[in-house]
């Protein structure tokens, strides 16, 4: 017997939707005086920003893109829905951090053999009005429990690391003169990318591939199953996350009276309940006599 227990609560992102949407159009406009100022000022570490900000307008809007498609309804073809997509989308922004990273390498060590004339002041002030739009973006971005918009929100991040990077070396070298400065801090940016990469391709990876989710503790599930009055045993048991970033949990239980079931089956439910899991189906089996009567059970 097999019995499905289902509680699927809509939790609407509008907020989130309407952030991305703004964070989009203000870091399209600040990237573009970015751009201009660093050419000008020659600042690597200010270009460099620049470019962080151009992986941060193609962070959001492939956020804001997944969200339209993940709200597609599910149908007879794709019974879970789209929410995958939006998972998708994060570990495709995992990689461009890396693309990122690279590039800035790239650049700095070239310019590190070299060190070309950087205007400070200018690199100061523009990064610093760069870190104030990248805290309001990550203001309006904070909070949210879903993977798409946290890998929007490591974008703004890094790149509001990469404005501190800018303003020291803006401060540096008005006050010293030192050129290498620029060029040295933007390895620390590409350091930062790298490890903001690593940590959405690996956690994307795991929810693709079905792992088990990050803190769950799936013996201790089992135990707590196993406690429950009529319940003999518990195998086959799985949990996953769904792409409404729900727990589900399925497993085969060993009872040993069929017409105990129903009331085991709420019990069980809320144990699972207790766990966060909201999506259950449990299969009820009936316990055989003993070994040698493996064909005979109650």
């Amino acid at each position: 017997m097999t019995h499905e227990g289902h509680n699927h609560v809509k939790h609407s992102h509008e907020g989130h939707h309407h952030g991305l949407g703004a964070a989009l159009w203000l870091t399209v406009a600040f990237m573009l005086v970015e751009l201009v100022g660093g050419y000008i000022s020659n600042s690597l570490a200010l270009m460099a920003d620049a470019g962080h900000m151009a992986s941060d307008v193609m962070a959001l809007g492939l956020a804001m893109v997944a969200q339209r498609i993940a709200a597609r309804p599910a149908h007879a073809g794709m019974t879970y829905g789209y929410g995958r997509v939006k998972v998708l989308a994060a570990q495709v922004n995992g990689l461009t951090l890396w693309f990122l990273s690279g590039w800035i390498v790239w650049e700095a060590v070239g310019r590190l053999a070299t060190p070309p004339e950087v205007q400070g002041t200018m690199v100061l002030v523009i990064a610093s009005v760069g870190l104030l739009i990248n805290l309001m973006i990550m203001r309006w971005l904070h909070g949210s429990h879903d993977l798409n918009t946290r890998a929007a929100y490591w974008h703004v991040l890094g790149d509001a690391l990469g404005s501190v990077a800018a303003m020291v070396s803006g401060l540096v070298i008005l006050l010293t003169g030192w050129m290498p400065i620029d060029p040295i801090l933007s390895f620390f940016v590409a350091a930062v990318l790298v490890w903001g990469g690593w940590h959405l391709v690996r956690e994307t990876t795991l929810e693709l591939m079905e792992a088990l989710p990050n803190g769950f503790d799936i013996m201790l599930v089992q135990q707590h199953l196993q406690q429950v009055k009529g319940v003999v045993g518990v195998h086959h048991i799985h949990v996953w996350k769904l792409p409404n970033a729900k727990l589900a949990a399925s497993a085969h239980i060993e009872v040993e009276a069929m017409e105990d079931w129903p009331q085991i089956l709420l019990l069980l439910q809320g144990v699972l309940a207790e766990h966060h899991v909201e999506h259950v189906t449990l299969q009820a089996e009936l316990v055989c006599c003993s070994e040698s009567k493996a064909g005979n059970c109650r």
